[in-house]
Parts: structure tokens; sequence; C-alpha cells
């Protein structure tokens, strides 16, 4: 025996959701939801459809609530604490069907989400100085360290290096490490020689430091209602998020979250969608960490915000 089930809205009794920066906490509420949907049979026998509620999916540790329902629309009341239902059709004489397998209450009659990859982290990058593509097609030189090492050619010891950084004054030093600790532009023109005058020729390199990380910022699409250090939004409000780079550019925008009681997620890639869902992404409160990474791998320290919900009857 069999039956279709035609998910058409969902009601959840959701009217804010709040949220607070750094580690501010609330007391928690449970929430009652309603869910409507439509039963409908495939034989002409069914007269009525039971409903077992579970708090959990361990059918083994609780006794079920029951309802029962006849076939048609129907507008199924979840109470505070139940998370899972499951129905079974009854025909005539009393002859039960088997049950259906467990609906999970907060995603009944959604899509299912794409699986995401996490994001790889990026390999350290071993070459001193990397090309970077640019919009144009052309690349640029970053260097990757803080220092650069001056390797003669044909020169084994006893060398002096004769150089200057963007035209400025030029400079002799017998040391072959230079540093260029700040970000920024540079030429580097330099000519190895030795005691006896022998030289390796004049070597010009232009490169690229960038060793600022990107920097991410987010709002919600429309606007908040802010009381004390809390933020209240309603539920179908979207997070929007951007980031920016003045070095390299961006490689990534990620996210990764840690429902309660759980441990957090891999980073996965923020994208439009993300937002879009945000507060369903948990059943409960949870942590959001919002972070870039740039082409040369320097990562943003993660912000967090902290996800609260409350339930509030109409």
């Amino acid at each position: 025996m069999s039956f279709s089930i035609s998910p058409f809205r969902i009601f959840p009794f959701l009217c804010f959701v709040c949220f607070v920066l750094l580690f501010i906490a609330f007391p928690t509420k449970l929430e009652a939801k309603q869910i409507q949907f439509s039963l409908v049979p495939d034989r002409d026998d069914i007269i009525q459809y039971e409903i077992e509620l579970w708090k959990s999916d361990d059918l083994e540790l609780e006794i079920p609530f029951r309802v029962l329902a006849n076939p048609g629309p129907i507008q199924l009341f979840i109470p505070e604490g139940y998370g899972f239902f499951r129905i079974r059709a009854v025909a005539k004489r009393k002859v039960r069907g088997f049950w259906t397998d467990l609906y999970n209450v907060n995603s009944f009659g959604k899509k299912p989400k794409p699986v995401e990859k996490a994001i790889a982290k990026i390999p350290v990058k071993t070459d001193v100085l990397v090309p970077i593509p640019t919009k144009d097609g052309s690349a640029e030189l970053f260097l990757t360290s803080k220092q650069i090492t001056i390797v003669p050619i044909t020169i084994t010891k006893h060398f002096k290096v004769r150089y200057r950084v963007n035209g400025g004054i030029w400079q002799t030093t017998t040391s072959p490490q230079m540093d260029f600790p700040k970000d920024g532009n540079y030429r580097l023109e330099y000519k190895v020689t030795n005691d006896l005058g022998v030289s390796d020729g004049m070597q010009i390199w232009e490169f690229k430091v960038d060793r600022t990380p990107p920097e991410t910022k987010f709002w919600f699409q429309t606007p908040t209602f802010r009381k004390s250090e809390t933020t209240y939004i309603a539920p179908n409000n979207h997070l929007i998020v951007e980031a920016k780079d003045s070095g390299s550019g961006i490689s990534s925008i990620r996210y990764r979250y840690q429902c309660e009681g759980d441990q957090f997620t891999d980073y996965f890639v923020w994208k439009e969608e993300t937002g879009k869902d945000l507060v369903f992404i948990c059943p409960g409160n949870f942590q959001l960490e919002l972070s870039s990474i740039d082409r040369l791998g320097n990562e943003e320290t993660p912000k967090s915000i902290h996800f609260q919900k409350i339930s509030k009857s109409p």
C-alpha cells in the first residue's frame, strides 16, 4: 500500500532570528511549527492516515506522538521539541500500510541542497617569484617571501652586489640577501662583481609584494532592527557577503559553521545562494565564520557571527 505526499508550503512560526557578534549568548526557546501538504491516496479504499511525531530519529528511545488525518490537504502542527515525522495509510477494515521514512521537519518540502566540496588549502608556493594572471591576460610577478637572495651566475665567492630599488641611490653590499618587508611595486636593478672586477652583468627584476589578507564585509539585504547589542532579522532576510583585495586578488570567500552542540564544519565556498537559506542551515542556534583568501594564500582572520533563533507567537 502506498500513497504520495505533495508538500506545497511550509509555515514555520519563526518571526525573528537574531544574531550577535562575538561571544554574546541569550536564552533559547524552542519553536512550534505548522507544515502544510496534501495526502493523495493511490487506492480507492484508503480512508485515513496515521502520523507519528518523533523528537529524534532513534525510534527505540521514545514513544511517538500520534495523530490521524483524512486524505486531502492537511495542516500538521508540530509541537515544541519534535523534529521528525512519518506517515502510513489506513485502508478499510483497518488494514495498515508500511511507514514512510522519517521526514525532517526543518527540511520537509525543500529542494535538497547540492553536496558541497570543502575548499582545499592553497599549497605553499616554493618559488621566490610567482606569476599571477591579470584581467588583461598578462601576468605580474609577486614575491612570496620577505627576502630575495642574490645567487651569482659565474662568481662563487668574494663578491659584492651593487644595486638600487625603484630608481633610488646606488648602494653596495656584500650580503646576498635583500629585504622587502612592505607591500608595493618594486624594480630591483643589481650587478654582482668579484674582487677582480668580473661581473655577471646587470640584472633587472620587476615584482610586487603582497602580504595583506583580503577584507570581507557583510550586511543584510533588508533593514534589521537593533536593540542594545542584539540585531534582529526576519528569517527570509538574505546575508550578502563581499570581499576586496588590493594585491594579488581574491581567490575565494569561504565560510564554515557550527551547529549548537556540534563541531565546526570544513570551509566551503560562499555563493550568492548561500545567504538566502542561511537561517535554516542548522535546526537551532549556530555560529557562522566568514573569511577570504587571496591568490598568494594570505588568509583573513575569520569574522564570527552568532545566530540565535527565537520564536514569537503571531
